[in-house]
């Protein structure tokens, strides 16, 4: 892969927790409609970073979601709109980290999630 991309890696936060009280109670219902939420708000997500950004993605599973950009975007921005986007239609916030390897990108999600959750961090700086 050319050293002029970076590699994007989002996953919803205590999308599980939801899903689990709901299963918990018994809801299978509101179970349902959740995962529904969270799986149409992460289509579209990758179909808003395909559009804007040219984005090639890698996975769109559960609630995580993987692409590849240009490294001339500057996505912190772009990937925070997304994380509202996502606690717009799912009451979840999602949290993103950026690298320019997978290393590098799941290193600053790690920190993304255990720095407060819905945040965009990126390799060698910080962004909410």
């Amino acid at each position: 892969m050319p050293n002029k991309t970076l590699i994007c890696i989002g996953d919803g936060d205590n999308i599980g927790d939801v899903i689990d009280l709901h299963l918990l109670s018994g809801n299978l219902e509101e179970a349902s409609k959740f995962s529904f939420h969270v799986k149409s708000a992460l289509e579209e997500i990758a179909a808003l970073a395909k559009r804007e950004i040219k984005a090639v993605l890698v996975y769109v599973a559960g609630d995580d979601i993987c692409f590849i950009v240009s490294g001339n975007f500057k996505v912190e921005d772009l990937l925070a709109s997304y994380s509202k986007y996502f606690l717009e239609k799912t009451g979840k916030t999602m949290s993103f980290g950026v690298g320019r390897t997978s290393v590098e990108a799941l290193i600053c999600l790690r920190k993304a999630k255990v720095s407060g959750k819905g945040r965009v961090i990126t390799y060698g700086g910080y962004q909410d």
